[in-house]
């Protein structure tokens, strides 16, 4: 049986094309299964937004947007306190959008359109330049792409060994062909299948699943070198750089919008 709709979905005019929610979250705030009337576009400040639905777990940090058809079922897990954004999306405009739940990458100008929202505090269409301004949007997360997951895992025999042991052990600097060994392979057998499986390289996956418990103590307020050295960096200049890579700023900045500090 399927989860009702929630009190506020029921009370909100139809996405005339978008509609905006803004909320503030505590950290550690978990949401029940639960379904919308519309598709569904999630963003947040910073920090990880986790998503479970019936057939698979989406992590994303703050530089991706969460994409969820509507009707589907999904609960929620936030990690951090933060700024929530949530835009319902009219089905004409969804339709051109994945049928499925997916990460979209925030280009810079479709940050920008949902700031000048946020910043208006736009929640219904006002006028004929908000609509306009919606189907822009629309169309850049389109030509954006997606991805099904910020980490994607595989069931592949040779690589799920590894993937778990580095999940375990962020800091370990095993090199890919010492774990060729350790699974009975070859290092270009096992490059090949993590493009293959995974779409990414062996150490762009190893970055991701770093970034993401260097995120986890950033916010818990350990300082930058000892996460360095904790996830197996020689500098903390090292860190930094991969840090930035990913998320565009420093682990300093990072924090300091933490705090609210800008």
């Amino acid at each position: 049986m399927l989860p009702p709709y929630s009190a506020i979905d029921l009370q909100l005019p139809p996405p005339a094309p978008l509609y905006f929610r803004y909320e503030q979250f505590m950290a550690n705030t978990d949401f029940e299964p639960h379904r919308h009337p519309w598709g569904q576009i999630n963003r947040i400040s910073l920090g990880l937004l986790e998503l479970v639905l019936d057939d698979k777990r989406l992590i994303a940090p703050a530089d991706y947007l969460v994409w969820v058809p509507a009707e589907r079922v999904h609960a929620a897990h936030v990690r951090q306190a933060m700024d929530y954004l949530s835009v319902y999306v009219s089905p004409e405009l969804a339709a051109r959008l994945p049928d499925r739940a997916c990460l979209i990458a925030q280009t810079p100008l479709v940050r920008a359109l949902l700031e000048d929202f946020r910043q208006r505090e736009v929640a219904a269409m006002g006028d004929a330049w908000d609509v306009r301004q919606a189907e822009l949007l629309v169309e850049h997360l389109v030509r954006a792409g997606s991805v099904d997951s910020y980490l994607p895992d595989s069931s592949d025999r040779q690589l799920q060994p590894i993937l778990a042991a580095i999940r375990a052990a962020p800091g370990d600097n095993t090199t890919l062909g010492h774990w060729a060994q350790r699974v009975h392979s070859t290092e270009r057998t096992l490059a090949r299948r993590f493009q293959q499986q995974l779409g990414m390289s062996f150490v762009q996956w190893r970055n991701r699943v770093r970034l993401l418990q260097a995120l986890a103590w950033l916010k818990e307020g350990w300082p930058v070198q000892d996460i360095a050295a904790q996830l197996g960096y020689g500098t903390p200049s090292a860190f930094i750089a991969m840090f930035g890579k990913q998320v565009g700023f420093s682990p300093e900045r990072y924090r300091r919008q933490m705090r609210g500090e800008g």
